[in-house]
């Protein structure tokens, strides 16, 4: 279980957040869609997953918090427009694999 929980945690560090983190950048900063605000959130929760990974060999459940904090901080996250499709999907998957890993630790 913790091996898969590592696993989904690894891809959304190296894969998921920097395609995002270039979304948020890229799409949303400079045409006004993301207020600093947001990206200050959108930077909290990433440094609560990155902690997470490197508490979850000690301490599952305080990286278990770390992961609902995070996905809490996610879900405040509101662009003043939709999000354009492909946006959306990385962002929507990002959050599912958060919530997997809160899951998975839960089952645990």
């Amino acid at each position: 279980m913790k091996e898969e929980v590592i696993s989904i945690l690894w891809k959304v560090i190296d894969n998921d957040i920097p395609l995002v983190n270039d979304d948020m950048h890229t799409f949303l900063i400079k045409d006004g869609e993301i207020t600093e605000e947001d990206l200050k959130i959108w930077n909290d929760a990433v440094k609560k997953i990155k902690e997470a990974y490197k508490k979850l060999i000690f301490n599952e459940n305080e990286a278990k918090s770390l992961l609902n904090s995070s996905l809490e901080l996610l879900n405040s996250i509101k662009p003043k427009k939709p999000f354009p499709p492909e946006v959306r999907i990385r962002f929507e998957e990002l959050k599912t694999s958060v919530a997997k890993c809160i899951e998975l630790i839960s089952k645990a």
